[in-house]
């Protein structure tokens, strides 16, 4: 899930409290105004991020440039904040008329009535891939426009140079393969890997893996009434096979996870050979490391079958349904949405397009040539489902992972651990 580094709990709050304490009653919510001459006010809110606060800026001005009777209030607030933020002021009433949201918070607030509807619904979706449009709908309704794919799988990052030392000129192109390449570029000093052959373990990457070795084998992880069903013989080899790639064939470990740096951090630094981690990782590689000798390649399939995999829904705009100004707030969504201008965003901002002609686009590519690995399996991805509590969800798979690993627990308890604890949070969501 692409976030930026956390801040400090007591900066942030200060920053939040001057935010609120100096903004105008508009900008800190309650949706728009009008002056006596007629122009129109829109509150816009989104999270805070290296370059996607940039993208928003250039997007406003150039829509203000075009629309001189609408001025845009625009605000931004830390990730760890911002969804309490956003929750208080839709409770208060004083929602802004433009929020942005992550895909996986939009159903608490669409099942509510908190969310303006898209108009022509049934034909807007269609411009749209499956995985990031699942989020933004509601009984085939559609309560905003996704911006983003949020992939975490289909590609990873490797040191051509470690394989070629290991006599590897090509990546692995099926899972025996992976699997065999992994031990052999796995580096360590007594008990302590030094490099990792394969790096899966990050909060995000065990679930999501998890997840799609199931699909792989063309079952489902959902089974009736919101409730997630891991007790299959494909969700047991599944889990059964990462297991080993840690217990026993011993290509990664639990030393890192948790840490403050991320997989893709460890790998930039030269710690692993292959690392599993979405596309986003790949900005960071070459702006934070100013690493240039890696590539983004595609993980193999887990079985025969096409590699398919679940996706949340990323990042997205919505209108607050109580906003007085819902027309305006709607062009303006629909304006950030046109080919041009989301192309421009998702260039800008280095994330994988949500609406399809902007993937298919052979220019779009031209100019973001490590997306080809991504782009290529867009279409293979399924939304990850009703998901009540993300937080817990992963953290339940986490949690018994480890404890798998460790010996501590089977797989088959593991997943009757995970299944029992996720449904009854689905429960107490209902």
């Amino acid at each position: 899930m692409r976030f930026s580094k956390f801040m400090l709990i007591m900066a942030v709050v200060c920053v939040v409290f001057a935010m609120v304490g100096c903004a105008s009653p508009a900008a800190s919510g309650g949706g728009t105004s009008a002056d006596p001459k007629g122009k129109v006010n829109l509150v816009f809110w989104s999270h805070q991020e290296d370059g996607i606060v940039n993208a928003y800026k250039k997007i406003i001005s150039k829509y203000q440039a075009s629309h001189p009777d609408v001025t845009i209030e625009y605000q931004t607030f830390p990730y760890d904040v911002y969804n309490q933020k956003l929750k208080a002021s839709f409770s208060a009433k004083k929602p802004p008329d433009i929020a942005e949201l992550f895909g996986t918070w939009v159903p608490e607030y669409s099942k509510n009535s908190l969310l303006a509807e898209i108009p022509d619904s049934e034909n807007v979706k269609q411009a749209y891939y499956d995985a990031p449009l699942g989020g933004y709908l509601r009984d085939n309704k559609l309560y905003g426009l996704p911006l983003e794919y949020n992939i975490e799988n289909g590609g990873m990052l490797i040191h051509p140079e470690m394989l070629k030392e290991q006599g590897f000129d090509q990546p692995p192109s099926t899972w025996t393969e992976l699997v065999d390449y992994a031990k052999k570029l796995t580096v360590r000093e007594g008990d302590v890997i030094k490099v990792k052959g394969f790096d899966f373990v990050s909060t995000d990457n065990i679930t999501f893996t998890f997840l799609s070795l199931i699909l792989q084998q063309g079952a489902s992880f959902w089974g009736e009434d919101g409730h997630v069903h891991f007790g299959t013989p494909e969700a047991r080899k599944a889990m059964s096979a990462l297991v080993s790639l840690v217990a026993d064939d011993k290509v990664a470990d639990l030393a890192s996870f948790g840490g403050e740096l991320d997989t893709s951090d460890h790998f930039f630094r030269g710690n692993s050979a292959m690392t599993y981690r979405g596309p986003w990782t790949i900005a960071a590689g070459l702006n934070n490391y100013k690493v240039t000798d890696f590539e983004y390649v595609p993980v193999p399939s887990f079985t025969e079958n096409p590699p398919a995999f679940a996706a949340e829904s990323g990042w997205g705009l919505v209108i607050a349904k109580q906003s007085k100004q819902q027309e305006a707030a709607l062009e303006f969504i629909r304006f950030i949405s046109e080919k041009e201008n989301l192309s421009a965003w998702n260039t800008d901002t280095f994330t994988v397009p949500a609406k399809k002609e902007i993937a298919e686009d052979p220019e779009f590519l031209k100019n973001n040539p490590y997306m080809k690995t991504s782009l290529e399996v867009l279409p293979l991805g399924q939304w990850i489902g009703p998901v009540a509590d993300r937080d817990f969800f992963f953290k339940q798979v986490n949690d018994n992972f480890q404890l798998m690993v460790g010996g501590q627990l089977s797989v088959e308890d593991g997943l009757a651990n995970i299944e029992k604890a996720i449904n009854g949070n689905q429960d107490q969501h209902k």
